[in-house]
């Protein structure tokens, strides 16, 4: 007979289970107690793929001034980072994990800091360490919101290397404990930054948004600003900054510094401001971005600009929208279109440069400017300023547009520099908006090698796929309606048939009466 084969049961199968090795054990032992160890001894004895097990079982939630300090595994910085600020953004820190965390760990730090905080105090002992723990991987601070009025010194004293500071004075979620004293910047406030910024060496981009910076405090300011010679981005918007303010920050546009950005949007910069901006402006090599949005340059300031920006070969990109400018300034603007050849964008957007009733007024022809703003530049040659349907290449030949519009529309159509432009909310015709938007389009498109004709192809489809819902949508409208109606008409039939029948039963009622 032969053998019956064996009756397998699981609960008697060997479950295979392989216990750790020895070197396993002693890398976990080696990380639990990881901060009792010498960090070079630690590289000595150990070799790359098992420090890099003991990095991956580190605590997260090790004591950061430590870690800061022994430390250096990207694996465990992005591990970290991860888990506390999940939306983080690597690619704004250097492309470094270990910056990033550092960088955020250090802005919350200083976001909660109580508003009334005395020296001594522990939370202030432990911030100090931080900064001195994380010294040489901090280059960015930016505060979003610091309540205290703390001097902030230890900080441009202990990082070495800070490159961009960002503040903003005050408290933004605030309830019912609303105060008017809690927001904006001190002159103490003023007093400890300008002194911060004559020390520093290697800050290179100051920012200070919503801080209700006045004139008083530009000149406190200044006295820091003035030795900044290394700074290249300024930001100082949506602050209170006037005519005296933007004198003293037009010094900064001098041979002397090399600024590069400068943006004074949403402030109360009127015609004299602007007018010492652009004469800095003139002779200045290094500024390409100005950023005046939001303020009151109004016609007469920003004509000045214009003209100084015909001398000026450098500036890139300009941004006066919202200066409540009109129709006359276009004949300055359009000089600057024709000699500057540097200008790659611009945006002029709400401000009524189209005025219907005051071209008609002067027949089609707006060339007079007042006396305040001197002689106009003659940048309206021949065939500019009116249409001419006879010319082929007229980019106008089929609309009806006259005057100083007419060489606006003409300079910025044959511009060569000009690749981006935002004319929203200025009263322009549509199809004169449209076709002035257009043709810098094309142009951007050429110079960044893509083809025309494919654009508009997608530009078209897409239309398309947008129009098709909505066509779809109002046939079922008509559709819908179309039933109703033969619901109705159905309906009034059957209510006409009624009274014949009830006319057939009064005549057939009156018939035996009359028997």
């Amino acid at each position: 007979m032969k053998p019956r084969p064996p009756i397998n049961f699981r609960a008697l199968e060997k479950v295979k289970v392989r216990p750790r090795s020895l070197v396993q054990i002693c890398l976990q032992r080696v990380a639990e107690n990881f901060l009792t160890y010498d960090n070079q001894v630690l590289q000595q004895k150990l070799g790359r793929k098992q420090l890099e097990d003991v990095y991956a079982m580190l605590d997260l939630n090790m004591n950061l001034p430590e870690a800061a300090t022994r430390i250096n595994d990207e694996n465990y910085w992005k591990r970290r980072t991860q888990a506390t600020y999940r939306n983080a953004q690597v690619e704004r820190h250097g492309n470094s994990w270990k910056q990033t965390f550092l960088e955020l760990e250090l802005q919350t730090a200083l976001e909660q800091v109580p508003i009334t905080v005395e020296y001594g105090n522990p939370e202030l002992d432990s911030l100090r360490q931080l900064v001195m723990a994380a010294r040489l991987h901090i280059f960015q601070v930016s505060i979003g919101q610091f309540p205290s009025h703390l001097d902030l010194s230890f900080l441009f004293d202990s990082l070495p290397a800070l490159c961009s500071f960002q503040i903003t004075y005050g408290n933004k979620r605030l309830g019912m404990d609303y105060e008017r004293a809690m927001f904006g910047m001190k002159i103490s406030d003023a007093q400890y930054l300008a002194r911060d910024i004559r020390v520093s060496q290697t800050l290179v981009s100051l920012s200070l948004p919503c801080n209700m910076i006045d004139d008083e405090l530009v000149k406190v300011l200044m006295g820091g600003l003035s030795y900044g010679h290394m700074i290249t981005n300024l930001d100082l918007s949506h602050n209170k900054i006037g005519d005296r303010g933007a004198r003293r920050l037009a010094s900064l546009l001098d041979p002397d510094y090399c600024l590069h950005t400068l943006d004074l949007s949403d402030n109360q910069i009127h015609a004299n401001g602007c007018m010492h901006l652009g004469a800095h402006l003139a002779e200045n090599v290094t500024c390409q971005i100005l950023n005046l949005r939001l303020n009151r340059c109004e016609d007469n300031g920003v004509s000045h600009l214009f003209q100084d920006m015909c001398v000026n070969k450098y500036l890139q990109t300009l941004n006066i929208s919202c200066n409540d400018l009109t129709v006359r300034c276009l004949p300055y603007l359009n000089s600057m279109l024709a000699e500057n050849a540097a200008l790659v964008e611009l945006d002029i957007s709400a401000n009524p440069l189209y005025q219907a009733d005051e071209e008609n007024m002067q027949g089609g022809d707006v060339t007079q400017t007042p006396a305040a703003l001197g002689d106009a530049p003659a940048a309206n040659g021949a065939g500019f300023d009116s249409t001419n349907p006879q010319d082929a290449d007229d980019p106008l030949a089929d609309l009806q547009v006259t005057g100083q519009y007419a060489v606006f529309a003409r300079c910025l159509m044959r511009s060569q520099s000009l690749l981006r432009l935002d004319v929203r909310q200025c009263g322009l015709p549509a199809d004169l908006a449209e076709r002035i938007t257009t043709s810098v389009k094309h142009r951007e498109l050429r110079a960044k090698g893509i083809p025309v004709d494919a654009y508009e192809k997608s530009k078209l489809a897409a239309e398309q796929e947008e129009q098709a819902p909505e066509e779809e949508a109002v046939e079922g409208e008509e559709g819908e309606e179309g039933e109703e109606g033969e619901e109705k008409a159905e309906g009034e039939g059957g209510d006409g048939e009624k009274p014949a029948d009830g006319e057939g039963g009064e005549e057939q009622a009156e018939e035996p009466a009359a028997e």
